[in-house]
């Protein structure tokens, strides 16, 4: 699990890191924890990679409320808990979407019970996800959205279940990368996600409302990570 606390206010910062550290090594979960001294150094470091984000509120370059705003931009996934002094602006945080508040001074039995509202959450959200820079940021792609991918020259098509977006890719990296999840590569054109196959006919599969090439050398080799994959051979 990865946390970032964002906190100019060194005790506070410490405070909370001794709580995360104290509370990980006592449910033996394996946390890393950054820490930032305003709003403004996250965001311009920012890779869509913490799963929580702790924010002090009120910070002197950046505050946290805006940095949240920024962050939301490119990750709508990662918990945001807002670390105050003041109870209203638990209101604001709403329209970030801050899973949680904690009011300072912060102890450690607040914490204790916070946190596990905050690996409940996690546990209930868990879906996998890759980062890719599309634009000028990082976005996160959850895998149960991708239909497949299409490659262009230097481009990749990501086709989703709900949109298209394109990003300056390889294919070879991103077969790679996909390499131990449930995708495959059935044309040097397409990389599929087997979860949604519906149908093989000759050298074509259904996926979505689209029907997409296989090619010949490809085809053994497919029929084989896909029959793995439903486990008993058939299609859904």
């Amino acid at each position: 699990m990865r946390i970032a606390i964002v906190e100019d206010n060194v005790l506070h910062q410490e405070t909370l890191l001794r709580y995360l550290n104290a509370y990980a090594a006592e449910k033996k979960l394996e946390v890393l924890v950054d820490c930032y001294q305003d709003g403004i150094e996250i965001v311009d470091q920012f890779k869509c990679n913490y799963d929580v984000i702790y924010l002090d509120v009120e910070m002197n370059i950046m505050n946290g409320m805006e940095a949240a705003k920024r962050i939301r931009e490119h990750d709508e996934e990662v918990l945001i808990v807002f670390v105050t002094n003041y109870v209203q602006w638990a209101i604001e945080g709403y329209s970030v979407g801050a899973i949680d508040f904690l009011l300072k001074p912060l102890t450690y039995f607040h914490f204790e019970e916070h946190f596990k509202k905050i690996l409940n959450k996690l546990v209930a959200k868990v879906k996998k996800a890759i980062p890719v820079k599309a634009g000028s940021g990082i976005r996160k792609v959850l895998l149960d959205d991708i239909l497949y991918i299409e490659s262009e020259g230097h481009y990749l098509h990501f086709h989703l279940k709900t949109e298209q977006f394109s990003i300056l890719e390889s294919m070879k990296n991103m077969e790679a990368r996909l390499k131990e999840e449930h995708f495959f590569r059935c044309h040097n054109y397409y990389l599929v996600n087997l979860k949604y196959v519906k149908s093989i006919e000759k050298n074509g599969l259904t996926i979505g409302s689209e029907t997409l090439q296989i090619s010949r050398p490809r085809k053994k080799a497919f029929m084989e990570a896909l029959t793995n994959y439903l486990g008993d051979g058939t299609l859904a």
